[in-house]
């Protein structure tokens, strides 16, 4: 199954980067999903978008060569996925065998909406109006020289600052545009399913996904397409920003823009699954960035819950869908403004946490141990003293994990925060809710049972993977294995308030 994911906007890219993380640690998802990204935004120098077509090119570069005859889903502990194991591919590499399948895309996953690169006046092409027309169109848009009040003069290629009536615009062009051509071509497969991310506060996000969900739903779409199973998730305010003003954005009129989108949303917008999810912003402030390199927002809970959604809609059976509007909360266990696994619901344990927990403890391995026992015999069969630091394979592995720890510090470090893992202790203090014991019989996880654990491990599977990469991979799920079972079953019942 194939599932074609829309991201628009910077909300789009945050959660991409949350749900790239998912799957590298092994979440719960269908073993046959197949994960289309397509980002949808103007502001092709965003920080977060960045951040995430990076990520998702080190995530195939990792699955690429970690599995090169694709990865085996019986993984040692029941019900465990290989990390890396979903795919994540870019439009661009499908085949489209029908019409206008010959306008190329290329194989970013962030494939351009537009040539326009001018203001929002030049879009609009004003100067060839009649006088008539621009005057009218100076009622509709502000056309002051002020810099956060212009509309008109609003240079696009930053996004739409805050302003989805000038989105909404410029995404009514989206049928015409050649990713869109692109995706339709691809398109074909009645198993096929998609879904949209998107924020409900901001510009791109706002204009973008009503835009989206009519063309896909216009009589003149394709069947496959009209029929597909579609789900999205609307992610409302989460976050305060700092006072800027000197930007175009306008965080006051967060809640009055979700409160007229929801209501549009009830009546316009028609799904097979629409999530929602937001949260009371807390103390930590957000830069207020208007767009570009610099807007790299830390990494928040909404974020990586709205990434679940995701999964949550991939795993649902045909059968769990019905011709009735199907709307979507999330909630925890207790609110509270520092959260560990236990204020987390158990499909949420299971599907999502779980297999973090299990990531983090190779992670871990892999930047803690590993080098400084490149003298062992597991490591020299697998020819680590030459390959560590120069290999595109273990480069591309150590930067997934180091960014993949900057991701976990800042869950951590937001407000609310998520830190159920302590990543500057040792391997027995790393699950903060439960410190596995060590005494004078008990050693725990210490450097001399990864020493056995890793010894054994890679003698054991030098039949069935004798390329090395692949060995690496499927030892370093070993051992985490290993450590998992050392950890034993967590207290699921949260402490005392």
């Amino acid at each position: 199954m194939k599932l074609f994911l829309f991201g628009i906007g910077g909300t789009g890219a945050r959660v991409l980067r949350s749900l790239t993380m998912l799957l590298a640690s092994g979440a719960n998802v269908p073993a046959d999903l197949t994960i289309i990204p397509i980002l949808l935004d103007m502001d092709m120098q965003n920080g977060d978008t960045e951040r995430a077509l990076r990520l998702v090119d080190l995530y195939r570069s990792i699955r690429q060569t970690g599995y090169p005859n694709g990865p085996k889903t019986d993984g040692p502990t029941a019900g465990a996925r290989p990390f890396f194991s979903t795919a994540l591919q870019p439009l661009g590499t499908l085949q489209t065998p029908g019409e206008g399948s010959q306008q190329q895309i290329g194989d970013s996953i962030l494939p351009k909406l537009t040539d326009h690169q001018g203001t929002f006046e030049e879009f609009l092409q004003v100067s060839s109006l009649e006088d008539i027309d621009r005057e009218f169109l100076k009622l509709l848009y502000d056309n002051s020289s002020k810099p956060t009040n212009a509309e008109l003069k609003l240079n696009l290629s930053v996004g739409f600052k805050g302003n989805p009536n000038i989105g909404s615009v410029v995404f009514n062009a989206l049928e015409d545009s050649p990713v869109y051509k692109y995706f339709v071509s691809a398109f074909n497969d009645q198993t096929d399913r998609i879904f949209v991310i998107s924020s409900i506060f901001g510009g791109t996000g706002s204009a973008g996904f009503p835009q989206l969900i009519k063309l896909l739903q216009h009589p003149s779409q394709k069947v496959p397409i009209r029929n597909a199973k579609k789900g999205a998730v609307t992610v409302m305010p989460y976050f305060a920003l700092e006072e800027n003003n000197q930007s175009a954005i306008d965080q006051n009129r967060f809640l009055s823009k979700t409160k007229a989108a929801l209501s549009y949303y009830q009546n316009q917008i028609n799904l097979d699954a629409l999530y929602y999810i937001g949260d009371r912003p807390g103390s930590k402030l957000y830069p207020n960035v208007e767009g570009g390199a610099k807007q790299a927002n830390n990494a928040h809970v909404v974020e990586m819950l709205a990434a679940e959604s995701v999964l949550d809609f991939a795993r649902r059976g045909a059968g769990d869908f019905s011709t009735d509007k199907r709307y979507l909360e999330y909630g925890l266990r207790r609110n509270d403004r520092t959260l560990d696994l236990a204020h987390f619901g158990d499909s949420t344990y299971t599907n999502l946490l779980e297999p973090l927990v299990r990531f983090t403890y190779a992670a871990k391995f892999y930047t803690d141990f590993v080098p400084n026992n490149l003298g062992e015999a597991f490591a020299k069969n697998l020819n680590l003293p030459q390959q560590l630091r120069t290999a595109t394979f273990y480069t591309a592995l150590d930067n997934f994990i180091n960014a993949y720890k900057t991701w976990l510090r800042e869950l951590g470090n937001n407000d609310r925060s998520f830190s159920p893992f302590d990543l500057d202790t040792d391997f027995n203090g790393l699950i903060r809710s439960k410190r596995i014991e060590t005494g004078f019989f008990a050693k725990g996880i210490s450097e001399g049972f990864l020493q056995d654990v890793a010894g054994k491990g890679e003698n054991n599977l030098k039949a069935a993977y004798p390329i090395s990469e692949p060995r690496f991979m499927q030892l370093l799920m070993d051992v985490a294995d290993k450590c998992l079972e050392k950890l034993g079953p967590l207290n699921r019942q949260l402490a005392d308030a």
